[in-house]
Parts: structure tokens; C-alpha cells; sequence
């Protein structure tokens, strides 16, 4: 039996670490809801924050749910642009401006677009 010489007992480097520890939560768009479907739903962006493992603000917003009496807290990928206070609508007719969740087919051409989703229902996977 040889012995572990010097160099390969340090190795080839450190062990890697991913920084897990403080992430704040998966970054999802609402439900695809009746209220979504056929009109909007107003929410209120609460706070825009770090997350560790993540290149891009959170931002996290309130909204009213509209079949309990509760509200509902989302988060968000923050795009360019939102602050806390904004309003934020949610749905088919939601008006075009800088935060608001729309579906792709009301949308005019040339609109810059942030958070797709690729299949219906996955909340957003495409940035």
C-alpha cells in the first residue's frame, strides 16, 4: 500500500457550497383563476427584496382573494421599473404598464416581456 501523498490529500479544490440557506421562496405568478380568466384582481406590491441565490429582486405582493375573506401574499421576479406601493393587475384585461400580469395573445406587438410561462399553469419559468 503506497501512502496519500501531500497534494492529493488537499484535493483538486474546495468543496463547492450552494448558499440555500436564506432564500426567501419560489418566485410564482397567481393561480390561473376565474377572476384572471375573465377580468383582473388589483394587488398592492408590499416590499422588494434580496434573495441570495437569485440574480433578480423579489418583489412581494398582496392581493384580496376573491372567494375568502383573506388576503393572499405572492412572490414575484420584480421587473425594472416596480416600487413598492405600485398596484398591480392581474389578468385578461389589465391594462399595459410595467408590473402587470397579462396573457401573451392581449398584448400589442413589440411589447417587451419579462417572467413567460412555457406551459399553461407552471406560474412562470422563462425570465
Amino acid at each position: 500500500m503506497g501512502r496519500v501523498i501531500r497534494s492529493q490529500r488537499k484535493g483538486p479544490g474546495s468543496v463547492f457550497k450552494a448558499h440555500t440557506k436564506n432564500r426567501k421562496g419560489a418566485a410564482k405568478l397567481r393561480a390561473f383563476d376565474f377572476a384572471e380568466r375573465h377580468g383582473y384582481i388589483k394587488g398592492v406590491i408590499r416590499d422588494i427584496i434580496h434573495d441570495p441565490g437569485r440574480g433578480a429582486p423579489l418583489a412581494k405582493v398582496v392581493f384580496r382573494d376573491p372567494y375568502r375573506y383573506k388576503m393572499r401574499t405572492e412572490t414575484f421576479i420584480a421587473a425594472e421599473g416596480m416600487y413598492t406601493g405600485q398596484f398591480v393587475y392581474c389578468g385578461k384585461k389589465a391594462t399595459l404598464q410595467v408590473g402587470n400580469i397579462m396573457p401573451v395573445g392581449t398584448m400589442p406587438e413589440g411589447t417587451i416581456v419579462c417572467c413567460l410561462e412555457d406551459n399553461t399553469g407552471n406560474r412562470g419559468r422563462i425570465a
